[in-house]
């Protein structure tokens, strides 16, 4: 009992530190990711190797004419994938506390 709770908590670490699926290069097209230092909130949906997909609230921190290239925060840290550009839709930031 004890030796499958082990193997339980770090099955949860490992499928916590896989990283999320990304677009190839070949995805962006032919323009340029213009990067961004001013990071818009958005809302993406973001797609997993082993698990459906789902909607983070993240940051845009690069685009182009194609693809969106978001950042987020987890409790595993930062996290950042390519994804397609109507993936992705505007949110308004939190209230600042």
């Amino acid at each position: 009992m004890g030796s499958t709770l082990v193997t339980d908590e770090k099955l949860q670490i490992m499928l916590a530190n896989v990283a999320p699926l990304t677009l190839p290069a070949q995805a962006y097209g032919p323009q340029p990711v213009e990067w961004v230092k001013d990071r818009p909130p958005v809302w993406a949906w973001v797609s997993w190797p082993h698990r459906p997909a789902e909607r983070v609230a993240g940051f845009a921190v690069g685009w182009n004419d194609r693809v969106v290239v978001v950042e987020w925060e987890t409790s595993a840290g930062t996290r950042n994938t390519v994804v397609w550009r109507n993936a992705v839709a505007r949110r308004r930031p939190s209230p600042s506390r």
